[in-house]
């Protein structure tokens, strides 16, 4: 593949990544989570998004793509370290009581515009 469809993939994969967020998430299903807060794979978008990058010889995609890691790794290990902040039995904050997220109506009754008849 050439660079120039290697970074014509990572926009589709950034599209893919947006449209998981704003629109419809096929991740909440496998992982069968209510909200992005409570997924273990919420900061993997950008691993995800710029894996393709690797393959193009340059310190600007390389550099996207060890940041990547980096915070994958920060993810993973906090998770690790401290689970109790990311299961909402334990964080009154990740409750749909709680959710002040405006992207979240769809699953967030308390976040729902109100139907009048």
């Amino acid at each position: 593949m050439t660079d120039v469809a290697l970074f014509m993939t990572t926009i589709v994969f950034y599209v893919c990544d947006l449209i998981c967020v704003l629109i419809w998430c096929p991740f909440r299903l496998i992982m069968r989570n209510r909200c992005c807060t409570t997924c273990r794979i919420f900061n993997w978008d950008h691993l995800m998004m710029f894996s393709p990058l690797i393959f193009v010889p340059s310190v600007y995609c390389w550099s996207l793509l060890g940041l990547s890691v980096c915070a994958l790794l920060v993810w993973e290990i906090f998770i690790f370290l401290h689970p109790e902040r990311f299961w909402e039995g334990a964080n009154a904050a990740l409750t749909c009581a709680s959710c002040t997220d405006k992207l979240c109506t769809q699953y967030c009754r308390k976040l729902r515009p109100e139907k009048k008849n």
